[in-house]
């Protein structure tokens, strides 16, 4: 059986809290990413929609 001591268990600890942070900051980027791009994807798949010669009557 290993022992751990304190020293090593706050250092795992320190290790958990940054990645736990960086995950955070990664997945807040992507979605203010997304939310940020949104606006102008769905005006870009309107007019997209709007003069794509399927659906226009020959």
């Amino acid at each position: 059986m290993t022992v751990v001591t304190p020293r090593v268990a706050r250092s795992r600890k320190a290790v958990l809290a940054l990645f736990v942070t960086a995950c955070v900051v990664v997945f807040g980027a992507a979605v203010y990413g997304v939310l940020y791009a949104l606006p102008g994807l769905l005006e870009e798949l309107r007019l997209l929609w709007e003069e794509s010669p399927l659906w226009e009557e020959s």
